[in-house]
């Protein structure tokens, strides 16, 4: 089988993904994954990590995770401690050893220097995990946990955003005056309207009679009449306006209010 490492790296170039997104993906530090890459087991913080960084990244990249690291522990473990006594690999393969007494295998002293054997190597693994998350706490980004609480968090957020925009929407949708003039008169009636933004949407126009605008829609509308003779409606809603035949009337209508404007407040459509 080819190097674990020369392995790995050939997938992720394969897969046309970088160190970053697979630390992303896996949650293992970026300085990890180039040491499983260049087999520089010394760089990882023991065997027991190592074996489960190779697995998680071997399944990241599709790869067979178990076959790594079987091949991991056959070539880079030459010991491993069992129930039933120590395990040798010796010339590639797994040979028992266990002492030998002039009538055949002599019985094992005990299992207690095992037991001792055993919490040592966890004592040191421990002692090597808390070094590590010490290092890391200033520059490892959150665990998966608390990333997820995060992402959840700015998922509500968002969604609480989306609401809220929602609402206003539909607030700004129920104050919009749909806005039509209606010619009513003999006498040809000018008009000029201005909506909420300043725009001229009918500049100036002179209504003969049973002739109307198109229906206009915004938030509010300044409206100048050179007559009285004008049917002015909100949908189907009339709105009532006084008659003046000798002046130029002007009313600024919203949703809530129909205001006459003093002559200084009057639209103009003029050039």
């Amino acid at each position: 089988m080819a190097e674990i490492g020369v392995t790995l790296r050939e997938a992720r170039m394969r897969a046309g993904i970088d160190i970053a997104e697979v630390e992303a993906r896996t949650k293992i530090r970026a300085k990890y994954l180039r040491a499983l890459e260049n087999e520089e087991w010394s760089l990882l913080p023991g065997t027991t990590f190592v074996k489960s960084f190779l697995r998680t990244y071997a399944e990241a990249l599709g790869l067979d995770a178990k076959l790594l690291v079987e091949e991991y522990k056959f070539r880079h473990e030459p010991y491993e401690v069992g129930g039933s006594g120590v395990v040798q690999r010796q010339n590639g393969r797994r040979g028992r050893r266990g002492k030998q007494g002039a009538f055949g295998p002599q019985k094992r002293s005990g299992w207690i220097p095992l037991v001792g054997l055993v919490v040592l190597i966890a004592a040191l693994l421990f002692a090597v995990f808390q070094m590590s998350k010490g290092e890391d706490e200033s520059n490892q980004p959150p665990p998966a946990a608390t990333t997820t609480a995060a992402d959840g968090d700015t998922e509500a957020a968002d969604e609480q955003a989306a609401a809220e925009r929602r609402r206003k929407q539909r607030e700004a949708a129920g104050r919009i005056v749909s806005l039509r003039v209606a010619a009513t008169a003999s006498t040809p009636t000018f008009v000029c309207i201005r909506d909420a933004r300043g725009r001229r949407v009918v500049n100036g126009r002179t209504l003969q009679q049973g002739r109307r605008t198109s229906v206009l829609r915004s938030q509010r509308f300044d409206v100048a009449i050179g007559a009285p003779s004008v049917r002015l409606t909100d949908g189907g809603r009339r709105l009532q306006v006084r008659a003046d035949s000798r002046n130029v009337i002007a009313y600024r209508i919203t949703k809530d209010e129909l205001k006459r404007l003093p002559e200084g407040q009057r639209p103009s459509c003029s050039s």
